[in-house]
């Protein structure tokens, strides 16, 4: 038998061991005080660390859905995008009915749109930005939230138009007036109200006027004129079509110069693919594609 000093010291180790095995807790008054002062102090890890401290040891305090909330807008903050998504995520799914989801949707899309450049291929980001936008104005039209994501929208359809009208100039500089009309097509039909449209609706009447398509140069000119009449580009679209722009009575021409690029793809004129532009000319460096 163990003499009962050395059960007393055994006993003693088992209890220190079992106190030591255990984290010990912080108030979450403590957390959630320090989580929101490096929040306001823009020290974004440490929010992160203390708001997450809240969530681990108290799941169910009173400030725990806020905590979620701002460790989504900290990462946001601190230019974490990937990390911003997947908390703002986890929060929508873990609270579908919460008066903060307006919150949360504007900064889904702006976590998005941060990620969006004009180089971007097919401007996925500028679009799920566009996704969340939309809904946050169709979900909570009268949240404070709901204004500010309107004048997003905006920005986004620029971003995408712009992208847009480049390939479409892209193809008209080359000569491929098919790709090119297509593409102006659907500017016309998804983002008329864009400057990047108004940009491309110029230099198609430029091209036009050169391939002396009178038609076409005026339909350019009349349907620039007509939706962006305050435009830098509207004063010279009016003065050269001068006596012209009055034969539309106010009407807008954009329903025609549609009908007319429809018509115009089935020409053979259009048809004719431009010259292969080398990655090695004898001249110099190729122009690069948009893509």
């Amino acid at each position: 038998m163990l003499p009962h000093r050395v059960l007393a010291v055994l006993a003693v180790a088992i209890v220190a061991f079992g106190c030591a095995g255990k984290k010990r807790l912080v108030p979450s008054e403590k957390l959630w005080s320090e989580g929101n002062s490096a929040f306001h102090d823009e020290a974004w890890e440490v929010a992160i660390e203390r708001y997450k401290a809240l969530l681990d040891q108290h799941p169910f305090d009173a400030n725990a859905e806020e905590a979620e909330l701002k460790i989504g807008q900290a990462h946001y903050f601190a230019g974490h995008y990937a990390e911003a998504l997947a908390a703002f995520a986890d929060f929508e799914r873990m609270h579908p009915t919460s008066p903060q989801l307006p919150a949360v949707e504007y900064h889904l899309g702006m976590a998005y749109l941060a990620q969006a450049s004009t180089s971007d291929r097919d401007q996925q980001a500028s679009a799920s930005a566009h996704t969340y936008f939309q809904n946050l104005v169709d979900r909570f039209p009268t949240s404070q939230w709901a204004e500010k994501a309107r004048l997003r929208l905006r920005e986004c359809r620029e971003a995408i138009a712009m992208h847009e009208a480049g390939i479409a100039q892209y193809y008209l500089r080359h000569g491929n007036m098919k790709a090119a009309e297509a593409r102006l097509r659907s500017l016309l039909a998804d983002y008329p109200d864009t400057d990047a449209t108004a940009q491309a609706l110029y230099a198609f009447a430029q091209t036009y006027a050169k391939r002396k398509e009178p038609e076409d140069t005026t339909l350019a000119l009349a349907t620039l004129a007509h939706h962006h009449p305050e435009g830098p580009l509207a004063a010279d679209a009016r003065r050269r079509l001068g006596p012209e722009l009055s034969a539309f009575d106010g009407d807008d021409p954009l329903p025609r110069l549609v009908q007319r690029l429809d018509e115009l793809q089935g020409r053979a004129d259009r048809q004719q693919l431009p010259r292969a532009v080398s990655a090695y000319p004898d001249n110099g460096p190729a122009t690069q594609s948009p893509y």
